[in-house]
């Protein structure tokens, strides 16, 4: 589940006749959709045929499936591309902390100054107003104090340089973070999406070595999603994905943490939760979902929704990507035995 440094060239790694055929289905697309053949629309097309990465191609899908795919649309995802890019191939976090620690000794240098600068000013005035015997007072007046006040003139300046690029190098640092942010939050829910959710379950895999104390994953996922969208409309579709989501925020709290993991599927990491206390919360998310039918304004009719859940446990020093398997073969078997249960590992 780690997040991997991979170069823009390897994310489209595919055999030849692959590529030359993903190609050739972007430009039909392009012009199924009435768009301009350019290096913007061909890109996003791309990408979304590719499932290089599945989270932005569902996105896409979404976009294009409800009518709003169009230039200003197609600027907005692309740029929103551009970031994500970036975001995997540069230290972020890392750029955040060193300027962190930056603006931490700038500002301890500015406090510090401006104490200094005040007995300094206090000194020069006091040589000023001296009675100095007349060969003293000629290289004072002519040499020393004139030196002196350029001095001060000049750490004046410095200083006020210095507080300028302060607030350039914290505006730098805000837009770090809101970049991060922005890549790792679901668009539509608000919720972390997967690359949130990978940071999320380092940090709860971490945390259980330190603390020698396991955490618990739910994977959920709604039931017959795809008829809601069919039968009422995707618009219908995404109120319900932010209905859960915002269900799924009011049932947990403390350090348990929710993520959209990509279309219907949700996950929610319990910390320091034994297995027997995972499966009764994922019973109660799955009974309150089921117990409340939402109604549709626009048609008034009911839409009943239910939820198949899987129950897995972290395994000391175990990879991530274990766990995930197995929580996912939980989620199937709930399935597989008729939807709108809960299943946990010792049923495998």
């Amino acid at each position: 589940m780690n997040r991997k440094t991979t170069s823009v060239i390897q994310r489209y790694a595919k055999a030849e006749t692959s590529s030359s055929a993903l190609s050739q289905k972007s430009l039909a697309k392009i012009n199924e959709l009435k768009l301009s053949e350019n290096p913007v629309h061909f890109t996003l097309i791309y990408e979304w045929l590719s499932q290089a990465d599945p989270y932005f191609s569902e996105e896409v899908d979404r976009i294009i499936r409800q009518g709003n795919y169009d230039d200003e649309m197609a600027e907005t995802l692309y740029i929103e591309l551009i970031t994500q890019l970036l975001y995997k191939t540069l230290p972020t976090e890392q750029a955040c902390t060193v300027l962190n620690e930056l603006l931490s000794k700038l500002s301890r240098w500015i406090d510090e100054n401006a104490g200094k600068k005040e007995l300094l000013n206090e000194q020069l005035k006091a040589l000023d107003n001296l009675s100095l015997p007349e060969e003293a007072q000629k290289p004072l007046k002519e040499t020393i104090l004139p030196i002196m006040h350029d001095l001060f003139d000049g750490t004046n300046e410095l200083q006020k340089q210095i507080i300028k690029s302060t607030e350039e190098i914290r505006l730098l640092k805000d837009e770090l973070e809101r970049t991060s942010v922005i890549a790792k939050t679901d668009e539509l829910t608000n919720i972390p999406n997967r690359r949130g959710f990978n940071e999320i379950i380092n940090k709860a895999s971490q945390h259980a070595q330190e603390s020698q104390s396991s955490f618990a994953i739910i994977l959920l996922d709604l039931d017959h999603f795809k008829n809601v969208n069919d039968t009422f409309g995707h618009l219908i579709g995404d109120s319900v994905l932010r209905y859960v989501a915002k269900l799924l925020h009011n049932e947990t709290k403390g350090q348990d943490s929710i993520a959209r993991f990509g279309g219907e599927e949700f996950v929610v990491i319990l910390p320091d939760t034994t297995y027997d206390s995972a499966r009764q919360v994922a019973n109660n998310i799955r009974k309150k979902i089921e117990a409340r039918p939402l109604q549709i304004k626009s048609s008034h009719q009911t839409l009943k929704l239910t939820i198949s859940a899987g129950v897995a446990m972290y395994q000391m020093g175990e990879e991530l990507d274990k766990l995930f398997h197995r929580v996912d073969q939980c989620l199937y078997l709930a399935k597989s035995k008729g939807r709108n249960l809960v299943c946990g590992e010792s049923e495998l």
